[in-house]
């Protein structure tokens, strides 16, 4: 009996050593980002008692790799990073769970945030960050920057004779170019009675799209040719920090580049068309999310939570310059007075949301086509009539 009772007392031990045991979260950031979450990260691990294990990965790939895990088997991170665009293949595999808590919490966001990440009326993310298409001018060249894009034209006329130019975007490609299309009423797909984006609602050459592609047409000859090479990127920006031209329109990822290059530059929204409108970009939003196979579930779903609280989120944003959608941090005097942040979140209450669904793959190289077409010339009707036939033959 005394030897049953001993093996029974270990066993119970056993047990109550094992669950006692921290839980562990692996928890995804991006690369180079980790230590703007360090101070949140051990807090929390302090207040629930748990370990929270972060790695570094590539933000616009993370989707995949867990994916590729799930595919073979192997566990996923708790949490990791999803990018608005990719949340339409996120729910078609399965990859992500829906945050219960977020039915309350979405007041604490900006809508155009949470409705990026919502399904049916769930949401599956705690929005992190907002990213959109801002302008960048160099003050040496223009004190202000315009509120209207015919302001640049006429900029345009008189920096002629000095080899500089008014304002710069890699306008042959649609993410930039789409800004035109969005202040005119273009689309590209419309939504259907449930807010859900509708892929038979194709509105590539709607009245809308052509009109704005006219507009982008009209504004290519005070950009540079090459700018439509597939060098054109880097110029906007070698460009830009050479002091060859006034403004250039980019997105947040550039401003740690303009930062060091010296230039004394602001930062403001893009500017209104001749119709009265702003420009009118798309806007994604990088949101924490918990994996569909995660063992705490709950408990990863407490860490989003919490690692957005607005201290953490400001101190992510003093480290990362990266714009939380959070409206106690907008409401921050130290956001207030940002004109990075401030520029960001005007821009992204004037931007249409990149759509998610799996459609969006067929229309980038067929309007891009289109778009860069019109800037030589053709008629923006004709070229976005093909582009929308074109891109319904991949259904």
């Amino acid at each position: 009996m005394g030897c049953k009772l001993n093996s029974l007392t270990l066993a119970l031990a056993m047990s109550v050593s094992l669950s006692s045991m921290a839980a562990t979260l692996e928890v995804w950031e991006g690369v180079g980002k980790s230590s703007a979450i360090a101070n949140a990260t051990k807090a929390f691990e302090a207040k629930y008692n748990c370990q929270v294990v972060v790695k570094e990965k590539d933000e616009p790939n993370q989707i995949d790799m867990v994916d590729d895990l799930v595919y073979k088997g192997q566990k996923s991170p708790d949490v990791y990073i999803l990018i608005s665009d990719r949340f339409g293949d996120a729910l078609r595999k399965d990859l992500i769970a829906p945050l219960n808590s977020m039915q309350q919490n979405q007041s604490l966001y900006t809508p155009t945030s949470t409705a990026v990440f919502k399904k049916d009326g769930k949401i599956y993310a705690a929005p992190r960050s907002t990213e959109t298409l801002v302008v960048y001018y160099n003050k040496d060249i223009i004190e202000y920057p315009f509120e209207t894009l015919d302001a640049y034209k006429e900029l345009g006329v008189k920096l002629q004779s000095q080899g500089k130019y008014p304002l710069l975007a890699k306008l042959d490609q649609l993410y930039f170019g789409y800004a035109f299309l969005g202040a005119h009423g273009g689309y590209i797909f419309g939504k259907d009675s449930n807010g859900n984006f509708n892929p038979e609602d194709l509105g590539v050459n709607s009245e809308g799209s052509v009109k704005g592609l006219k507009a982008l047409a009209s504004f290519s000859p005070f950009i540079p040719k090459e700018i439509y090479t597939d060098r054109g990127y880097s110029l906007v920006d070698e460009y830009f920090k050479q002091g060859k031209v006034a403004a250039v329109i980019n997105g947040p990822w550039a401003l740690s580049n303009y930062a060091k290059s010296g230039i004394d530059y602001g930062v403001a929204p893009l500017p209104k068309l001749n119709n009265g409108k702003f420009m009118r970009p798309f806007y994604g939003v990088k949101g924490y999310v918990v994996s569909s196979k995660s063992e705490n579930k709950d408990l990863a779903e407490k860490f989003v939570n919490f690692i957005n609280e607005p201290q953490y989120a400001l101190a992510r944003y003093q480290a990362l310059a990266e714009v939380p959608p959070i409206l106690a941090v907008l409401n921050n005097p130290l956001i207030q007075n940002d004109d990075f942040a401030n520029a960001v979140s005007t821009q992204v209450g004037r931007a249409d949301p990149m759509p998610y669904i799996p459609q969006m793959q067929f229309i980038w190289s067929p309007v891009s086509d289109a778009f860069l077409k019109a800037i030589e010339g053709a008629d923006p009707k004709t070229v976005l009539d093909k582009a929308q036939e074109q891109i319904k033959a991949q259904y």
